[in-house]
C-alpha cells in the first residue's frame, strides 16, 4: 500500500471517529430533556393521589381529588411538555426577552416596557389578591407543579435552552410565581 493511501485512509478514519462522537453528543444533547411521560413520579407538594394518562396523541389527561393537586399537576405537566415555550414567552412578557435571545431583542423589551405590560400584569395579580383569593391559590399550585418541574429537571429542561445556553450566555431558570 502506498504511503499516500495511508495517509488517506488514516485522514478518513480520524474523519469518521470525530463524526461519530459528534453524532453521539448531539443525540445526548437532544434526548436528555425529553420528560418522562410513563411510570410513576413522586412529587412533594401534593394532599392526594394524581393519576395523568397521556393518550395516543400524548395528550394528558390529568385526574385529582381536588383541584389545588388538579392545578399541580397541570403546572407540572404543562412544564413538561412545554417549559421552553412557558420560559420564552414569560420573558417576552415582562420585557426581558433580550437576556435569552440577545441584543437583537432589545427594542422588543424597550417597547413591552413603554406600554407597561408588567406593571399591569403586576396590578391585575394584586387585585385578583384582594378580589379573588381562591384563584390566586390555584394560581400558586400551578406555579408550585411548574417549579417542581423545574426542580426535577435542573439542567435537562429543553433542548432550545441548551442549545441557546451554548450559542448566548446561559440564563438562570427563576423560579415560576403567578406573576
Amino acid at each position: 500500500m502506498s504511503r499516500g493511501l495511508r495517509i488517506l485512509l488514516g485522514v478518513l478514519g480520524v474523519i469518521l471517529v470525530l463524526a461519530a462522537v459528534l453524532a453521539i453528543a448531539i443525540t445526548v444533547m437532544i434526548r436528555r430533556p425529553f420528560p418522562k411521560t410513563d411510570g410513576r413520579v413522586e412529587l412533594d407538594g401534593l394532599s392526594a393521589e394524581v393519576t395523568v394518562i397521556r393518550d395516543e396523541m400524548g395528550i394528558p389527561h390529568i385526574y385529582a381529588e381536588n383541584e389545588k393537586d388538579l392545578y399541580f399537576a397541570q403546572g407540572y405537566v404543562h412544564a413538561q411538555d412545554r417549559f421552553w415555550q412557558m420560559e420564552f414567552w414569560r420573558h417576552i412578557g415582562q420585557g426581558r426577552i433580550s437576556e435569552i435571545a440577545g441584543e437583537a431583542t432589545i427594542n422588543s423589551d424597550k417597547f413591552i416596557r413603554t406600554m407597561g405590560w408588567p406593571r399591569m400584569a403586576q396590578d391585575s395579580l394584586d387585585y385578583l389578591t384582594e378580589t379573588e383569593p381562591e384563584f390566586i391559590e390555584l394560581l400558586e399550585a400551578y406555579s408550585a407543579g411548574v417549579n417542581a418541574y423545574i426542580a426535577d429537571n435542573e439542567g435537562a429542561l429543553s433542548v432550545n435552552q441548551t442549545v441557546l445556553g451554548l450559542v448566548n450566555e446561559p440564563w438562570e431558570i427563576e423560579p415560576w410565581t403567578p406573576l
